[in-house]
């Protein structure tokens, strides 16, 4: 298991065990539902609470058969964020197209540096499975999100707005990307 030491005192960035799946589930919903409050609606946030299990049982199977680059950060032995990155879904993306698919902190966690932390894991593995261009999906309106990836550099690419639409709840979601320089 690849362990990676960051500048923040007594954090570590490290691949997940399947020991770590209801902690992964459970801060990625409370990460949603501070995040995401005002922006989707209250009854679609209560909701996530009944998803526990179903994440959790996604969660220890993608990181027992090793088919999703996942990462987590624990601070002073405390899961804290995670990240998830691999191969572009998007249906215009070339191969050397990747994506970071999730990074979420724990709400308490934010301002601490640990998100440019999993990201700068992230991108690393990124860069040598040689992706040359990453992706990431931001929902609209989510201004701290925006902030982050902008800081790190990435571009939103407006033209490449879409909807989806989850449980009923529509979200609005704009692509940003950024360069890896991979070569």
């Amino acid at each position: 298991m690849d362990k990676t030491s960051c500048d923040l005192p007594g954090l570590l960035v490290r691949q997940p065990i399947p020991a770590d799946a209801r902690a992964i589930a459970t801060l990625h919903i409370r990460s949603w539902q501070a995040t995401y409050r005002g922006l989707l609606s209250d009854g679609y946030l209560s909701a996530l609470d009944a998803s526990v299990d179903r994440r959790v049982a996604f969660l220890s199977k993608a990181i027992e058969d090793d088919n999703q680059a996942i990462r987590v950060a624990e601070l002073d032995g405390s899961l804290v964020g995670w990240s998830s990155f691999g191969p572009s879904r998007d249906e215009d993306a070339r191969t050397s197209d990747g994506e970071l698919k999730a990074i979420y902190l724990d709400p308490q966690a934010w301002g601490l540096g640990i998100g440019p932390a999993l990201w700068a894991v992230s991108r690393e593995v990124l860069v040598v499975e040689g992706f040359q261009r990453v992706s990431a999906w931001v929902l609209d309106g989510n201004e701290r999100a925006s902030r982050f990836y902008r800081k790190l550099g990435f571009t939103a690419e407006t033209a490449s707005q879409r909807t989806f639409e989850e449980n009923g709840e529509p979200l609005p979601l704009t692509r940003y990307h950024l360069q890896l320089n991979a070569g």
